[in-house]
C-alpha cells in the first residue's frame, strides 16, 4: 500500500505539471528569483529587477499583439473555391544596361509603367468624336472606342496630344462620303497623297479594313475602313486596342505638327513607327498583368516570323534594313509584332514616355541614332545589339 501510495502522489504531481499554466500570474513589486529574467502575463512583459536588498517584478510594458493573417473568403457558403496564389513579382530592369539581367520583368515592367502613368493622370479632357458613313455599321460599341482611347490619352498623359480626335467610318458603300468627309481637312505634312486619296486606299483590296491617321486641321484624324460584314477580317476580337494604335500615331504627329514637312511616319525607323503604338496600345488594353502576359504572347506567337530564324544577327539585320523609309515590303508585318516586342524592351528600360523623348530629340534635328544615344545613353549599335537579344530571347522561348 505505501508504494502504491508513492507512485499516486507522484502521478498526482506529473499530471498537476502538464496541466499547469506555462507561466503563473505575475505582479509587479511582487518577488521574483534571478535578476534578468523576463515572464509575460496578461498582455505585459515583466523583467525582475533588484529593488533595495530585494528582487522584483517591476511595472511590466506592453506586448503588442501579432497581426492576424486574413483568411481568403470563399466565394459562397456553400461551395468554397481557394484563393490563387499572389503573382510573383520579378525584378525589373532599370535601363538598357540591366535588361538582359532582368530579363524576366520586362512585361511586368512596361505593364507597371503603365498602371503608374493611369495612376498619375486619372483623367483627360480629350474629345473623342465618331462619325459613320450613311451605310456603314460601327465595328463594335462606340463606347468601347472612346473609353479605350482616353485610356490611352492617360497612359501618355505625359505628352502634347490633340484636343479632339476624330474617327471617320464608312464601307465600300461610302468611299464618296468618306472622300467628301476627308476633303475639309488639311495635313501640315507633305504626305505625298490626299486625304481622300488614303481613305480611298482603306478600301483598295478585297474589302475596306484597316485605318490611317493624321494630325490635320488641328486635331486626329483617323479613316478607318470597315468591312462587310464588319469582323471580316476579325476586328473585333482587338476590343478596341486598335484604336490606341492609332491614336498614340496622333500624339506622334503632334510631335512633328509644328515643323510640317516629311510626316511623322518617314523620321523614325519603319519597326520603331509601328512597334510604338503596339507597345503602348497593348499594354494599355490589357486590365491585369496577367492579361498582358497573354496578349504578349499571342502577339508573338499568332504572327507569322518572316525572317529565316529567331537569331539575334537576323533581328539586328531586320531593323537595320527597317531603319528608313521605304520600308521592305517582305517584312512589313514584323513591323507591328516584332517591333511591339523591341519596343516592349525599351518601355519596360526607361517608361513609355522615353519613346516619345527619342521623336522629341529627332524633331530638334537629330538622327534617330544620335536621338536614342542621349535618350538611353548608349551608342545605337550597343542599344540595337541588346534589343536584338532580348527579342531573340523572347521568340525562342514563346514560340516553342
Amino acid at each position: 500500500m505505501k508504494k502504491i501510495g508513492i507512485w499516486a502522489l507522484t502521478l498526482f504531481c506529473l499530471t498537476a505539471f502538464l496541466n499547469a499554466p506555462a507561466s503563473a500570474a505575475v505582479k509587479a513589486g511582487a518577488m521574483c528569483s534571478k535578476a534578468g529574467t523576463t515572464n509575460t502575463s496578461a498582455g505585459k512583459k515583466f523583467t525582475c529587477v533588484k529593488s533595495g536588498k530585494k528582487l522584483v517584478w517591476n511595472r511590466g510594458v506592453a506586448v503588442a499583439k501579432p497581426a492576424a493573417i486574413p483568411s481568403a473568403q470563399p466565394s459562397s457558403a456553400a461551395s468554397p473555391t481557394p484563393s490563387a496564389p499572389a503573382e510573383k513579382i520579378p525584378v525589373v530592369p532599370t535601363s538598357l544596361e540591366n535588361l538582359e539581367a532582368n530579363y524576366e520583368g520586362i512585361p511586368y515592367s512596361s505593364w507597371k509603367n503603365s498602371q503608374d502613368n493611369l495612376e498619375k493622370y486619372k483623367t483627360t479632357d480629350l474629345k473623342v468624336t465618331i462619325t459613320f458613313g450613311p451605310n456603314s455599321t460601327e465595328r463594335y460599341p462606340n463606347k468601347v472606342t472612346e473609353d479605350m482611347v482616353k485610356l490611352g490619352s492617360r497612359v501618355m498623359g505625359a505628352q502634347k496630344q490633340p484636343q479632339e480626335v476624330r474617327f471617320v467610318e464608312f464601307n465600300k458603300t461610302d468611299i464618296p462620303w468618306a472622300r467628301e468627309m476627308a476633303a475639309k481637312y488639311v495635313s501640315p505634312f507633305n504626305l505625298g497623297i490626299s486625304l481622300p486619296d488614303q481613305a480611298e486606299e482603306k478600301c483598295s483590296g478585297a474589302d475596306c479594313d484597316g485605318a490611317v491617321t493624321n494630325i490635320a486641321s488641328g486635331v486626329g484624324l483617323i479613316l478607318v475602313g470597315i468591312s462587310t460584314p464588319v469582323d471580316r477580317f476579325g476586328i473585333v476580337k482587338f476590343k478596341g486596342q486598335n484604336d490606341i494604335h492609332e491614336y498614340v500615331h496622333a500624339v506622334q504627329g503632334m510631335i512633328f505638327a509644328s515643323q510640317g514637312g516629311r510626316p511623322p511616319s518617314t523620321r523614325t525607323p519603319c519597326w520603331y513607327a509601328e512597334g510604338q503604338p503596339q507597345a503602348i496600345s497593348i499594354v494599355t488594353a490589357a486590365k491585369t498583368y496577367s492579361d498582358y502576359i497573354a496578349l504578349r504572347k499571342s502577339w508573338v506567337t499568332n504572327n507569322r516570323w518572316l525572317l529565316k530564324d529567331f537569331e539575334a544577327d537576323s533581328i539586328e539585320e531586320f531593323m537595320r534594313l527597317g531603319m528608313k523609309v521605304p520600308c521592305p515590303d517582305g517584312t512589313r508585318d514584323l513591323n507591328f509584332s516584332l517591333g511591339y516586342i523591341l519596343l516592349d524592351a525599351l518601355v519596360a528600360a526607361g517608361g513609355i514616355d522615353k519613346t516619345f523623348d527619342v521623336q522629341a530629340a529627332i524633331a530638334t534635328g537629330l538622327t534617330f541614332e544620335e536621338a536614342f544615344k542621349k535618350v538611353y545613353g548608349l551608342s545605337w549599335a550597343e542599344g540595337s545589339a541588346i534589343l536584338a537579344r532580348v527579342a531573340s530571347r523572347t521568340y525562342k522561348e514563346l514560340k516553342k
